[in-house]
C-alpha cells in the first residue's frame, strides 16, 4: 500500500474538489508533504486527517483564515471559544429559519382561505366624499 497520494486521489478520497485543495494551499491552510520530482503533490496520512479537519471546520461555518490560525497557534479554550461562536450562529440561522418557515405557513393559510371564498373579489359603494380647502 502507498505511503503518500496524489492531489486528485486526495480530492477523490475526501470527496472534495482538486480546486478546492489548491484553494487551501493557497490559503496556507494545507500543504502537501512533498512535491515528487515530477511536481505531483504529494500527502501523507498527516495531510488527510488535516483536511477532514479542515473540512469540518469549514462546515461548522468557521472561515479559512480563523482555520489557518485554529491549526497554528490556538489553545484548547481558544479552539472551544471557536466553536461557541460557531454553535451560536448556527443557532441565530435555525431561529431565523423557523421564522421564515412560520411566515411560509401564515401566507398559505391566508392563501387558502382567500381562495376558498365563493366570491373573494367584492365592490362597495361608499358615500361620495368632497375636499374642503
Amino acid at each position: 500500500m502507498k505511503s503518500e497520494i496524489t492531489i486528485s486521489e486526495l480530492a477523490k478520497l475526501m470527496n472534495v474538489s482538486v480546486h478546492q485543495i489548491r484553494y487551501f494551499e493557497e490559503k496556507g491552510v494545507l500543504q502537501p508533504a512533498y512535491t515528487d520530482h515530477n511536481q505531483y503533490r504529494m500527502y501523507s496520512m498527516d495531510q488527510v486527517y488535516q483536511l477532514a479537519h479542515i473540512l469540518l471546520l469549514r462546515k461548522l461555518r468557521v472561515p479559512v483564515q480563523s482555520i489557518k490560525d485554529c491549526m497554528t497557534s490556538y489553545s484548547a479554550d481558544q479552539y472551544r471559544q471557536l466553536l461557541q461562536h460557531s454553535l451560536r450562529e448556527i443557532d441565530a440561522e435555525l431561529q431565523r429559519l423557523q421564522e421564515l418557515q412560520q411566515f411560509i405557513k401564515k401566507v398559505l393559510h391566508e392563501q387558502q382561505s382567500f381562495s376558498s371564498q365563493p366570491n373573494p373579489y367584492q365592490i362597495k359603494r361608499r358615500d361620495d366624499t368632497y375636499l374642503a380647502r
